[in-house]
């Protein structure tokens, strides 16, 4: 598996991403070091699960995430709040629903 370490403004609004045909996840490089071992975590769950429902993936990947990193999950949660995240939910939501 291969982990990119990417700027802020070639992700954002994302944390990180996974390339499951590439074995590879970028995460954001501008985070602190607990959001990055959790992101990491979050985003390896990604590159094997094969569930179709994107919720429910996230879910799960969350909970791997969290199990191994759970100070680096709640400060997620927390730099979850901001306008441009949430903005980014909302759109996610309503082109998957």
């Amino acid at each position: 598996m291969i982990i990119d370490y990417k700027n802020k403004e070639d992700l954002a609004p994302k944390f990180g991403q996974a390339f499951p045909k590439e074995n590879r996840i970028e995460i954001r490089k501008d985070l602190p070091q607990d959001v990055i071992n959790f992101l990491i975590d979050h985003e390896k769950y990604h590159l094997t699960d094969r569930t179709k429902f994107w919720l429910w993936r996230e879910i799960k990947a969350n909970y791997f995430g969290a199990k191994n990193h759970p100070i680096g999950f709640l400060f997620c949660c927390i730099l979850s709040l901001s306008f441009s995240r949430l903005k980014f939910y909302l759109k996610r939501i309503l082109l998957k629903c």
